[in-house]
């Protein structure tokens, strides 16, 4: 995990690297360009870079890596009066970005039940959707199991910050809910069978999540 005051050490450390080229980078590039620089020599997350020891996590963030970062955090810093002592675990931080493809999938293992991510929620207060203006995080097939997850497996709220971008509803051809995509082959395969097993209307439960008002609890 990191604590929100760590995260705004690592937006200053973006904002010099970016200064002069690019104003408002994705999640994506953040760690192509300053995480996994900074990890290579260990080849630990940067949440563990951070925090030798690890720490104990409060709220689970679920979110989409084509977002703007600075936009992410802002809307994370916004969400809690605690930010700055706050602990979040937040995938890109937390998983190591540096090791193979291969080695990454054994930690993610060979069930979604025994993955970091799954271990993570279980263990913390707060699941929040962390939406944003470059993309509909429910394209991905990986927020979309994180979020049935969270309503079929959990009992913590479920909170949504962040605005959606402008799009007419759900029927304007993106693949959103049970249709979103997924990159990797293995994991699209092992995710859609998690939601297919789950016994949660999953395309009602993603409506939910982008119509929703900023900083509703949808499980309240």
């Amino acid at each position: 995990g990191i604590t929100g005051k760590q995260l705004m050490n690592l937006v200053g450390r973006v904002k010099v690297e970016f200064t002069g080229r690019r104003a408002n980078p994705t999640v994506y590039t953040v760690v192509e360009e300053v995480i996994k620089p900074v990890c290579s020599s260990t080849n630990a997350s940067y949440a563990i870079l951070v925090n030798p020891q690890g720490i104990s996590c409060q709220t689970f963030v679920s979110h989409a890596w084509f977002e703007s970062f600075l936009e992410f955090v802002n809307n994370l810093r916004t969400c809690y009066s605690d930010f700055e002592d706050r602990a979040f675990w937040i995938c890109f931080l937390a998983n190591p970005q540096t090791w193979p493809r291969k080695e990454l999938q054994g930690l993610l293992g060979t069930t979604v039940f025994q993955s970091p991510f799954f271990l993570a929620m279980q263990q913390c207060e707060e699941f929040l959707v962390v939406r944003n203006t470059n993309v509909n995080l429910y394209t991905r097939l990986w927020c979309v199991t994180e979020l049935i997850l969270a309503v079929a497996e959990l009992r913590c709220p479920i909170k949504v910050v962040g605005e959606m971008p402008f799009f007419e509803e759900m029927n304007d051809g993106l693949r959103i809910g049970l249709d979103a995509e997924c990159y990797c082959d293995v994991d699209r395969a092992l995710l859609r069978g998690v939601l297919a097993g789950s016994g949660v209307n999953v395309d009602e439960w993603v409506a939910n999540a982008v119509r929703a008002t900023r900083g509703a609890v949808l499980n309240q």
